[in-house]
């Protein structure tokens, strides 16, 4: 059931980036009903396997972006606070690269990866 949550995330995820600007698509992901309280580290594993499980099946491009956002909604279903990060790194040919990460009490769900300069969060 955790894999087709994260499925059904993470097409709602793509679809509201796709029809609104960013700025906008922030206000649905807030994160201020949350408890601010330790999560369980296994159930923070297990929607980190379901959502890199839905990662596979995804046919765009900003899979880190829309992998966080659905997280971020998974995890306000249980509660549990949570911080996105967006930041860019230069690849070995000099190419500006973006990523998106999450975490929740000190656990990265989605890794950040890399020597990303992080340059927001919300």
């Amino acid at each position: 059931m955790l894999f087709i949550e994260a499925l059904l995330f993470s097409y709602a995820a793509k679809v509201l980036l796709l029809i609104l600007p960013f700025k906008y698509c922030q206000k649905f992901v807030s994160n201020n009903n949350c408890k601010h309280t330790e999560p369980d580290v296994r159930v923070l594993k297990q929607i980190k396997k379901a959502l890199y499980r839905t990662n596979g099946i995804a046919y765009w491009d900003n899979k880190c972006l829309v992998m966080s956002i659905a997280c971020r909604w998974m995890l306000q279903r249980r509660h549990i606070p949570s911080l996105i990060s967006l930041g860019v790194a230069f690849d070995e040919n000099k190419n500006l690269i973006a990523h998106a990460w999450i975490r929740a009490n000190e656990f990265d769900v989605i890794e950040k990866g890399g020597n990303y300069h992080e340059l927001y969060q919300f």
